[in-house]
């Protein structure tokens, strides 16, 4: 019988290999953390510190990396009222690394009992220490509040250029309409309810452009968008 002894030392290679690398493993797993590398997105705007962040996890595993559950650091960090979503791996070596990427506020909302922000997915924020940010405040708002509405106005006010330099108030009233008030002039701007919100806005525009151009803003105590096609301009 004739042993084929490549084949027979490939074995023992490859069973060697797995061996290395299986030790590696253990060896890699049983270091120290040396270090912990934090990364806050957006970087224009901090509403968490990476201090902060670090006392969110600290007591939460030893710092040795076979007994770190990523997924549930993850979720700590998760819970944090700045945070939407973190991302949490461990290198070769001997550090963790963390990304962080915030909420994005659109709007500030002032309650019967508290101060708060509201994101783009509709979730609050408490507000920072670190950070205050220029957007609508938002008044009137209550458990009965619509806040998907609240939210797509919110973004339109952020995303078009004239309502983001001058709408500075979203009024709620007792039957949850929406209006909306000019910075540096008495007028209300009566959208209703969520209802052809983008034809409403449109119309808004063309209206203001004209009287802008007119010098006539200051003129109009209330404009009433709330029928179609129209703008319905009190004086």
């Amino acid at each position: 019988m004739r042993f084929n002894w490549n084949k027979i030392l490939l074995f023992f290679i490859l069973i060697l290999s797995i061996g290395i690398l299986y030790a590696s493993n253990i060896k890699n797993n049983s270091r120290t953390i040396d270090n912990i590398n934090i990364s806050i997105k957006p970087k224009s705007n901090y509403f968490i510190s990476n201090d902060s962040i670090r006392s969110l996890i600290n007591n939460e595993f030893n710092f040795h990396k076979d007994s770190i559950y990523l997924s549930r650091i993850e979720k700590i960090i998760d819970s944090n009222t700045y945070v939407e979503k973190s991302e949490v791996y461990k290198t070769v070596g001997n550090q963790l690394e963390i990304t962080v990427i915030q909420k994005e506020p659109i709007a500030r909302i002032i309650s019967s009992d508290s101060i708060f922000y509201l994101d783009k997915n509709s979730n609050f924020m408490s507000l920072s220490e670190l950070q205050s940010v220029k957007v609508p405040v938002i008044f009137g708002y209550n458990e009965f509040s619509d806040l998907k509405f609240l939210t797509n106005i919110s973004l339109m006010i952020k995303e078009d250029i004239f309502l983001n330099k001058n709408i500075s108030q979203i009024l709620i009233d007792a039957e949850q309409r929406i209006s909306l008030k000019l910075k540096g002039f008495k007028t209300i701007i009566e959208i209703g309810d969520n209802k052809n919100l983008k034809n409403k806005i449109q119309n808004l525009n063309a209206f203001y452009n004209r009287a802008f151009t007119k010098n006539e803003i200051d003129k109009y105590k209330k404009l009433n968008l709330q029928f179609e096609n129209q703008v319905v301009a009190v004086k």
